[in-house]
């Protein structure tokens, strides 16, 4: 078997082992039901004036649903710390990594195999969350402008919960209780939150190296990049900002990963206490 084949089989595995999980699905339910309680809203308020209270074109509304709503800003990271919280830590918890790291398969093999099927399904849903917001979109508010950039937005949201993921894998692997990770990424979700909006008043563009600006800012970035400001009712892009938010997910990415694998790899394998 090769090294992706080992690879694939431990991601197969991280799949069904998230999927077992409630909690997952009833934040994916919740994000589904907020999503469209918006749009329904929104069109029961403008279906008279046919502009949007936001001040969005009716043909534009798919942005809206995709990026407002509190799917992105709220849900989508949820749901990413709390697949990619248990990834590590409820194998040493339900005793099974032992088990799993004696088999012909070596620890970086694992580690990027339990990435790859947690980060994988998060961006399944990511495009289930998508579809719904356009779906919804068309049959609210009609036919919808420049949808031929919904892959990309779908990409763009992917690779910025990308912070959030690693942060709360490498929490998973560093303190092998999944609890501790979920609750210390999410205090870190919102205190990044706090923090951004404290230090972009203080001292602007600083706050960009907080991980929240870059998470929540390269989707609305990257779209502005390609649409109409004016028609999608987004303010013109900052090149230099898309470039830093592209930049900054990746070196918290690549930071929260090389963590977790160090701790997997210089420290033994606890087993389940009785």
């Amino acid at each position: 078997m090769s090294v992706l084949e080992r690879v694939g089989v431990i991601a197969e595995y991280e799949w069904r082992r998230a999927i077992a999980k409630k909690s997952v699905f009833a934040l994916v339910i919740l994000a589904a039901a907020i999503q469209t309680l918006v749009i329904v809203s929104n069109y029961e308020f403008n279906r008279s004036s046919g502009i949007g209270p936001l001040g969005i074109n009716n043909s534009f509304m798919w942005i809206m649903s995709v990026l407002g709503g509190g799917s992105q800003a709220l849900f989508i990271p949820l749901i990413a710390i709390i697949i990619a919280g248990g990834s590590m830590s409820e194998e040493y918890e339900h005793g099974t990594a032992d088990i799993l790291l004696s088999k012909p398969i070596s620890r970086i093999e694992y580690l990027f195999g339990k990435l790859l099927g947690g980060f994988s399904l998060l961006a399944v849903v990511e495009a289930l969350i998508t579809f719904l917001g356009v779906v919804l979109s068309i049959a609210f508010f009609g036919a919808q402008s420049d949808l031929q950039f919904a892959p990309l937005m779908f990409f763009a949201i992917a690779y910025s919960s990308l912070v959030f993921f690693c942060l709360s894998f490498m929490f998973s692997e560093a303190f092998r209780g999944t609890t501790l990770a979920i609750l210390l990424a999410f205090a870190a979700y919102i205190g990044s939150i706090i923090m951004s909006s404290l230090v972009t008043f203080l001292y602007g563009n600083v706050a960009r190296v907080i991980p929240t600006w870059a998470a929540t800012s390269f989707p609305s970035l990257l779209l502005s990049h390609f649409i109409t400001a004016s028609n999608a009712g987004l303010t013109v892009v900052d090149t230099e900002a898309l470039y830093e938010a592209v930049l900054f997910i990746a070196v918290y990415a690549i930071v929260f990963i090389i963590i977790a694998a160090l701790r997997l790899l210089k420290s033994d394998v606890t087993k389940k206490k009785d």
